[in-house]
């Protein structure tokens, strides 16, 4: 299950109102892999598959593609503000480093 603070589901709805979308899904996707394990990235979807999982919190409703939920079980979505910047941030529980570039990855310097 994919959890979401309280202040990051208020982000989301903010963002979901401001792009008149307040009925639409928060999509986790897979935006990469490297050397430090699964990367994610979050959008606005209209509508979910069937393939995807669905998790609500907060009055928030977040899908995932089912074949994800090895990397995102118990995955925690924050919303975090300091001085310099602020933005969401997705907080895996297992640690991934290293699955995606091999025993050979020291470094990952281009050589993933």
């Amino acid at each position: 299950m994919v959890k979401i603070s309280e202040l990051a589901a208020q982000k989301v709805k903010e963002v979901q109102k401001a792009q008149n979308k307040e009925n639409c899904y928060l999509r986790l996707y897979l935006a990469g892999f490297g050397c430090g394990g699964p990367s994610f990235g979050m959008a606005l979807e209209d509508a979910k598959t069937e393939m995807d999982v669905l998790d609500e919190e907060h009055g928030v409703s977040v899908i995932t593609a089912s074949s994800l939920s090895e990397y995102l079980e118990d995955a925690f979505i924050d919303f975090i503000e300091t001085e310099e910047s602020s933005g969401f941030e997705i907080r895996l529980a297992k640690d991934f480093g290293g699955q995606g570039c091999g025993s050979s990855c020291g470094g990952c310097g281009g050589s993933c």
